[in-house]
């Protein structure tokens, strides 16, 4: 879209500058009269990338139906024609990516919010047949006051809506390190809220830990993938937990084998609220 005509398009708008610009995604952030602080994405896709069209109307459709209060809200959008552009709600934090760099190991208490909080976005999240498919640190933010948010549902599975992914396909969308073993091979019918609780294992024993268990020390993606595949993740200990409940619930959640994870996020969130009697805060 040509810079010069965001005055004509998005006449609302003021103080646009941009803040990010790769693929075929340039993102900008501004303030709008009504909302505030704003990001205005402006998407590019090609005219026959009809699975990223279709993805982009999804992650719209998935902030619309997902009651929760702990992910961006859009405003506004357009997905006709060549116009591809989204209004959405801008948070002011850092990601959980962004923390983690500076070495920062955090406590137990924050690690139990941390799961209590995403633990209750999935359920709304599974409440509505939508998989996130894509938790990992830098799609986690932690806001000035704290707050924590769940961001970018662009790769999500919406489980009532065809998939869009080739049943074929030897690999499915994913970030290698957070993607369950059901994920990446493209085993569609065992995706659900469980593959969702891998990966919020994974980066709970890294806010613990400092580190991701799968991609410590692995040469290239498929160690990583071979990995997953093959070791389960261990317990780790943290300060608080004497009698190591968090540690195996983590340890629970992000087994690397669906079958032994609990069935839903609402079991999940059940069994930590369960064990909290236990921590020492």
């Amino acid at each position: 879209m040509d810079r010069s005509k965001f005055s004509e398009i998005f006449p609302s708008l003021s103080g646009i500058e941009e803040l990010s610009s790769g693929g075929y995604k340039t993102v900008y952030k501004a303030v709008h009269p009504s909302h505030g602080d704003v990001v205005l994405k402006i998407i590019k896709p090609s005219q026959d990338n009809l699975e990223l069209c279709e993805r982009i109307k999804r992650e719209i459709r998935s902030s619309e139906i997902i009651k929760s209060d702990h992910i961006p809200r859009i405003f506004e959008s357009c997905v006709t024609g060549d116009d591809f552009w989204i209004i959405e709600e801008r948070i002011d934090g850092k990601t959980l990516r962004e923390v983690l760099k500076t070495g920062k190991r955090f406590s137990l208490a924050e690690i139990y919010s941390f799961l209590e909080t995403i633990l209750s976005i999935i359920i709304k999240a599974e409440q509505v047949k939508i998989v996130h498919r894509d938790i990992k640190p830098e799609n986690i933010i932690i806001g000035t006051d704290g707050k924590l948010w769940l961001i970018d549902f662009g790769i999500a599975r919406h489980l009532d809506l065809d998939s869009l992914t080739n049943s074929n396909a030897p690999f499915a969308p994913c970030t290698v390190g957070y993607a369950s073993a059901e994920q990446f091979r493209n085993r569609k019918k065992d995706i659900d809220s469980r593959t969702d609780l891998f990966a919020i294992g994974v980066v709970a024993y890294e806010m613990a830990s400092g580190e991701n268990f799968y991609i410590k020390d692995a040469r290239d993606a498929f160690q990583v993938i071979r990995k997953i595949e093959r070791d389960p993740l261990p317990a780790i200990k943290i300060a608080g937990d004497s009698q190591f409940l968090l540690a195996n619930f983590i340890k629970t959640i992000g087994d690397n084998r669906i079958s032994r994870r609990p069935s839903s996020a609402y079991e999940a969130l059940e069994i930590l609220h369960s064990i909290r009697s236990t921590l020492s805060f």
